[in-house]
């Protein structure tokens, strides 16, 4: 049940008072520079680094990210049994290949964090380009994997990443 494109677009699709809401709008105000601080972290990022900044303590956060985007092969799924990610590109592209969790057999058990990693394997899966600008949101169901190379001459990408509980999209909308 992934989610993928602009923030404005889909903001509109999401009941209000929500956190996915209240992540989206995060994201609407750094886009129209209402987020200095936030801008400033993510230009001074090195390949490497992470950040994390608190909007709601543990239920809502933001991871800000700086890498060199990875080979297929080097990628792997990962799944958050608690919360949906909502995946925003600053600066960069990647690919982020897509599965429903629940057409798997065989996973191995979440870990003490709620998360699950598992191998890409061979079979082809869905795949959302994300371009700067552009913003995807994965729910418990999707495992991802993200941070996957587009083409050899990718450079940097810069990412926000917010980790969202009690994420909730309006039905038919």
């Amino acid at each position: 049940m992934a989610m993928f494109g602009r923030v404005e677009e889909l903001i509109g699709r999401v009941r209000p008072g929500t956190r996915l809401k209240k992540a989206l709008a995060y994201i609407e105000d750094y886009q129209a520079d209402r987020l200095p601080e936030v801008e400033a972290i993510v230009r001074s990022q090195m390949n490497g680094d992470k950040a994390r900044l608190e909007i709601e303590g543990e239920a809502l956060y933001a991871l800000i990210q700086c890498y060199q985007p990875r080979t297929r092969e080097q990628g792997r799924f990962e799944v958050h049994q608690r919360h949906p990610d909502l995946q925003y590109l600053c600066e960069g592209q990647e690919w982020i290949e897509v599965c429903d969790l629940h057409s798997r057999a065989g996973l191995p058990p979440y870990d003490a964090n709620g998360n699950l990693y598992f191998p890409l394997g061979s079979q082809a899966h869905s795949r959302i380009r994300l371009q700067a600008g552009r913003v995807a949101v994965l729910f418990p169901n999707d495992a991802h994997a993200p941070c996957l190379r587009v083409n050899e001459a990718d450079t940097l990408v810069r990412k926000l990443v917010i980790k969202i509980h009690d994420a909730e999209i309006m039905d038919g909308a």
